[in-house]
């Protein structure tokens, strides 16, 4: 089953780095409200959310679309040297926070 909505621009920026929060704070207040923020999200039978997917940002065409599966199974994680990260706050972009 396919759900469709409009996030908000408080979930929209939620996480976002600051420098890409500040530009999309700038463009709301440019506008004089929340940028329309297109998102979709698959539900199995099961009630599971199986892919979601953001596009459309006011006009301006960017995609993000992420497929979920093994939902509810065990992960493994390794944790990566300190030597082999990076903190976040040396990466900018949309998708980092």
């Amino acid at each position: 089953m396919r759900h469709r909505g409009i996030l908000d621009h408080r979930t929209f920026t939620l996480r976002m780095v600051p420098d890409v929060r500040t530009k999309t704070d700038q463009g709301r207040d440019a506008l004089g409200s929340d940028l329309p923020v297109f998102a979709d999200a698959w539900i199995d039978s099961r009630g599971w959310p199986v892919q979601t997917h953001a596009g459309e940002v006011s006009g301006t065409r960017s995609t993000l679309t992420m497929g979920l599966s093994d939902i509810r199974e065990p992960v493994r994680v390794t944790v990566p040297r300190a030597a082999d990260t990076v903190p976040v706050t040396e990466v900018g972009g949309i998708l980092n926070g």
